[in-house]
């Protein structure tokens, strides 16, 4: 099974080289995921016993910062070494954690997760939000290193991918030391896919302790008054953009405090999304030169930096969480939940839909589903102050409640580690 596993993946890979290049994803590190690694970081890694945490994407990584936080608090005779499969996450963890090693993931070739085991000697691998990958899962369970599963979530598409290959994944799940899954529902699937049920364990979401550690900013620091009406459209995707400023060209003709700010999920977009400020006859600003800046209501800018996106969130007085307007998945509302602010999403959550099915429950949480709605919620919300502040205090208290996942990580992996 795991040599047919490996001809489709070579197969694949060899496919998928052209759009590597087209999309731009071919970087100067990539040939570290081949396991070529330069030579100062393999001798960097036999100076210290090593703990090898993968978190996929910059979401990921936000979200167990504090597990690694709490990892380097309780052993610091370890390092950690950080894995990331995109440019941005991999970036991110350079930023938060310098005195650690951040790789890329390795691609899954067995010769190649074989080496990586062999650098990084890791006395456990803890993987975010349930990266499975056949033939490291199976090398890891050769060498006899523990593997756990935190913040893990399995969606309904990546459930479906993975049943296709369930007689493969049942062999390399069942060494699974344990897996702490967000939802009852997470539980279950992961069971179903191969870790025995009392490995299985719901822990709830760790992203509700994501936003707890950054700091909240002054308006005045960014050229803003306490009067204005700050409308951030944070994680955006192509299409939603465009939504976004027609609504607001409407919006600022009618209301002298309006004012605009627009953060990419893909921060390399940023100047496209600058193009279509521009188009509509607003002055583009990034956020990178906002120092100094005057602000007013035919000024939009733009976030082109990673990671503060969750600290700006903080002088928002309304906040709408992208990839959910015209793209699919949804992203975080925990981040400006946190600080209080009224959300509105579009229909598309399906990434997010527990996150979402509590903040609903909780009438915390603004949910529309068309264009036009969302222009008639925005309008409603920026006018109703007494509303906002109801639909902030509810959000906060959401997040308030379903806090203390990453304690409860780091107590499990006491248990591994000792």
């Amino acid at each position: 099974m795991f040599i047919l596993y490996e001809i489709i993946y070579i197969i694949g890979f060899i496919c998928y080289l052209p759009i590597l290049f087209l999309k731009g994803k071919w970087h100067e590190h990539f040939a570290m995921r081949f396991s070529l690694w330069p030579h100062w970081q393999i001798q960097a890694l036999k100076e210290k016993k090593n703990i090898w945490v993968h978190a996929v994407s910059v979401g990921e990584v936000l979200a167990v910062q504090g597990v690694i936080l709490g990892v380097k608090k309780l052993w610091p005779e370890y390092r950690i070494v950080i894995s990331s499969v995109t440019k941005t996450g991999y970036q991110l963890a350079c930023s938060k954690f310098p005195d650690d090693i951040v790789v890329y993931a390795p691609l899954d070739f067995r010769a190649v997760v074989f080496r990586y085991i062999h650098f990084i000697k890791p006395k456990i691998y803890i993987a975010a939000e349930t990266e499975i990958w056949p033939n490291l899962f199976y090398a890891l369970s050769k060498k006899k290193i523990p593997i756990v599963l935190i913040n893990g979530r399995i969606s309904d598409g990546s459930f479906k991918r993975y049943q296709r290959i369930n007689l493969l994944l049942k062999e390399v799940l069942a060494d699974v030391l344990w897996a702490g899954m967000q939802t009852q529902e997470d539980a279950d699937r992961i069971a179903a896919l191969g870790v025995p049920k009392d490995r299985a364990l719901v822990m709830g979401n760790m992203k509700f302790d994501g936003a707890v550690d950054v700091p909240g900013w002054a308006r005045s620091s960014f050229g803003y008054t306490e009067d204005d009406l700050i409308f951030i459209a944070g994680s955006t995707h192509p299409g939603e953009e465009e939504i976004i400023l027609d609504i607001a060209s409407e919006i600022a003709k009618e209301n002298a405090n309006f004012r605009l700010i627009i953060a990419p999920r893909h921060i390399e977009r940023s100047f496209q999304v600058m193009e279509m400020v521009r188009a509509r006859g607003f002055r583009a600003l990034r956020f990178s030169a906002i120092e100094g800046a005057r602000q007013d209501a035919h000024t939009v800018v733009v976030v082109d930096t990673i990671g503060h996106l969750k600290s700006l969130y903080s002088i928002a007085t309304l906040v709408f969480v992208g990839k959910s307007l015209t793209a699919h998945g949804g992203q975080n509302i925990i981040e400006p939940a946190f600080w209080g602010k009224s959300v509105i999403v579009g229909p598309y959550v399906e990434n997010f839909k527990d996150i979402i099915a509590i903040f609903l429950k909780r009438n915390a949480v603004v949910q529309v589903f068309s264009a036009e709605s969302f222009g008639q919620e925005i309008r409603r919300l920026l006018a109703d102050p007494k509303e906002r502040e109801r639909l902030g205090e509810a959000a906060k208290t959401v997040v308030h409640d379903n806090r203390g996942v990453t304690e409860k990580t780091l107590q499990l992996i006491q248990k591994v580690i000792g």
